[in-house]
């Protein structure tokens, strides 16, 4: 087995992993099963569980940061754009459960842990609020979004709100509803 490959079957078993039972509930005896690997070898490419963990984090966020992002990125109608933005992200939580279980299931105890891989997990989350609260500010540049809403506060609403709901399509379109009605100063298109 290459090494690339290797790497790749044990990120694979340990977001899954994560994912169902959350990083105290997972051994790495347990990842090194399912990935069919010996321990040592897990401890070989990730010298710690927390390292290990944090590589699962990091893509998790990555790949939900290059999904939402990446279906605005072209659009300039800032109307269209945070609704593109919110549809994407109900389609992530609906469509990438497993990614999105790492993320929830381990938001509040990441943000409550020290140590020096937790803070780099928790820039790492901060990073990706900055981003969703740097799209609620250029609404507010443009005149779209009402000047007295807290971007920050905004953005950790849209994405703790959106994140942590019964994952039915109905209650996510209505939580992407009121985020919009809340938001914007007229939904209509300029």
């Amino acid at each position: 087995m290459l090494g690339k490959e290797t790497r790749a079957r044990i990120l694979e078993a340990a977001k899954k992993a994560f994912s169902e039972k959350g990083f105290d509930g997972v051994s790495v005896d347990e990842i090194a099963k399912r990935a069919g690997v010996r321990k040592a070898l897990i401890y070989y490419y990730f010298p710690s569980k927390e390292i290990l963990f944090e590589e699962v984090w990091k893509n998790a966020l990555n790949e939900l940061e290059k999904y939402l992002f990446g279906e605005v990125k072209n659009e300039n109608v800032y109307i269209r754009k945070i609704k593109r933005f919110l549809r994407a992200y109900v389609n992530f939580v609906t469509s990438r459960s497993v990614l999105n279980k790492i993320i929830e299931k381990e938001k509040a105890s990441i943000m409550d842990t020290s140590g020096e891989t937790w803070e780099r997990l928790k820039e790492r989350y901060r990073d990706f609020i900055k981003r969703v609260a740097q799209l609620i500010e250029e609404g507010k540049r443009r005149n779209y979004v009402h000047e007295d809403i807290d971007s920050r506060a905004a953005a950790e609403l849209i994405v703790n709100s959106i994140g942590e709901v019964p994952k039915d399509e109905n209650t996510l379109r209505s939580i992407q509803t009121m985020i919009l009605r809340g938001l914007l100063k007229f939904s209509g298109e300029p």
